[in-house]
């Protein structure tokens, strides 16, 4: 059984008693889950964590719940923003509220956690140090709290490769980017990698730049409990991601991505190591690649309604002269 109490994140002095570990919630406008989303965290049997809320929400509803909780449990941290930051922005603000930490996940307020889902996070990331990222088996549930698939789809694994073949399984086979955001990174990592990209598809886009960095690793545990009230929404999720749309935002967003992924990213604070240059070329031609040999049939890179439809402009361009051949 390794010892919790005594994991240190990779440049830290082993003296220090217990790593620190933020959770970050991000807010818009739901009261109905909230309650049981506090309670089931503050329930962790890892209990060393602060809980840091950022309300993004029009609505007094949401804050006045939290206030609730953090009045009775000093570990919660409550923010409002000021103006409407949009969802990608306020995800960043949650990591920047949470400061100096060694580890770092993004929690739902709508979700539901096993009392062990810290714990065996941490233990994981203590007994693989080059893992970046770890996450759990998913278990989706409805309104009611009910089973949606008993059948858990495969997740995702690099431990043992070097870095060009860990880049090729993260690319090529990944599925599920959007349960493993929900999981816990190492901090240092997560900065590295720019918190939470401002682009479409931005937890594509995080989970292949931290593969540039080390190892991703699911637990063979169902411990996350996802709740999905509704319906995924192309149009719902771009109106959502900014409030103030960056300019490239209007660019096709398949170049925009892999443009991302091949930029040089910044030194994390105390190391002088950075992604080679060509692993970063790399990985971006490899999504370039996956993305076109999807083509009119959908994937995790884009999406299918998109595709099919010719929703934009410049898709109804590229699909007609394909079309006609």
């Amino acid at each position: 059984m390794v010892d919790i109490k005594n994991i240190a994140a990779p440049g830290v002095s082993s003296r220090k008693p217990r790593p620190t570990v933020g959770l970050g919630m991000p807010l818009y406008n739901q009261t109905r889950y909230l309650p049981e989303a506090i309670e089931s965290l503050l329930s962790q049997s890892y209990g060393d964590f602060k809980l840091i809320v950022s309300d993004d929400s029009t609505e007094p509803g949401p804050g006045q719940i939290v206030k609730s909780f953090a009045d009775i449990d000093q570990r919660i941290i409550y923010h409002r923003n000021k103006h409407r930051k949009g969802l990608i922005d306020n995800w960043r603000n949650c990591f920047h509220l949470a400061g100096e930490m060694d580890f770092f996940a993004w929690v739902g307020d709508h979700d539901a956690w096993h009392p062990n889902w810290l714990e065996s996070m941490m233990q994981a990331l203590s007994t693989h140090e080059s893992v970046v990222l770890v996450y759990p088996q998913t278990v989706n549930i409805d309104k009611e709290g009910r089973t949606l698939d008993k059948k858990i789809k495969p997740g995702l694994s690099t431990l043992g490769l070097n870095d060009a073949e860990r880049l090729k399984v993260v690319c090529k086979q990944g599925r599920g980017f959007g349960n493993m955001v929900y999981g816990l990174f190492r901090a240092r990592a997560l900065r590295q990698a720019g918190v939470f990209p401002r682009v479409m598809w931005p937890d594509v886009i995080l989970c292949l730049k931290l593969a540039l960095q080390g190892d991703i690793h699911q637990v063979d545990e169902k411990l996350w409990y996802r709740r999905r009230t509704d319906r995924f929404s192309m149009p719902r999720q771009r109106k959502s991601l900014f409030v103030k749309k960056p300019c490239y935002f209007y660019l096709p967003w398949p170049l925009v991505n892999a443009w991302m992924l091949a930029r040089n990213l910044p030194a994390s604070p105390g190391s002088n190591t950075r992604p080679q240059l060509h692993l970063r070329i790399k990985l971006a031609a490899m999504y370039l690649q996956r993305w076109w040999s999807k083509y009119g049939g959908g994937s995790w890179i884009g999406s299918p309604h998109e595709w099919r439809r010719g929703k934009t402009p410049w898709m109804k361009k590229i699909k007609r002269p394909l079309k006609n051949k």
